[in-house]
């Protein structure tokens, strides 16, 4: 597989899986056998396609711009800017209305055209302070 192949699976994934709720991409390009390792993320493809049902349903107008990746042979590392307007219930809080930006970064090792491991690092104290569920504590 070459490179841009590899890189070309993981952007399927987070732009078309995670920002349009394209669960056809989940089915196609996350092996049956994949391993997660971010934290909450549990329940296989199943348990992946309802956390981006999750989302699709608290969050309006989801984007994902890719800032930088590397690709090291079957590893592929990408920072996207994540945004979009918190319009549906999320984490037991109604919608606050407000918009959000944070950095996400994820590690997947590709085989075959598809993802068998991944790692995800999405800012979410950046999230909870953004929405108002968390307050700033003041550094002294």
């Amino acid at each position: 597989m070459k490179t841009n192949d590899s890189l070309d699976v993981l952007r399927l994934v987070v732009e078309q899986g995670f920002g349009n709720a394209d669960m056809s991409v989940i089915d196609k390009v996350i092996n049956d056998n994949w391993i997660e390792h971010q934290f909450g993320m549990k329940g296989g493809k199943e348990g992946l396609k309802k956390a981006i049902q999750s989302l699709d349903s608290a969050f309006s107008n989801r984007k994902y711009e890719l800032m930088n990746y590397s690709v090291n042979d079957d590893i592929v590392w990408v920072h996207y800017k994540a945004s979009g307007e918190h319009t549906g219930p999320f984490m037991g809080h109604e919608p606050t209305g407000k918009k959000f930006s944070i950095d996400v970064f994820d590690r997947a090792k590709i085989e075959n055209g598809q993802v068998v491991e991944h790692w995800g690092v999405p800012d979410r104290f950046a999230l909870l302070m953004q929405l108002g569920f968390l307050s700033p504590t003041p550094v002294k």
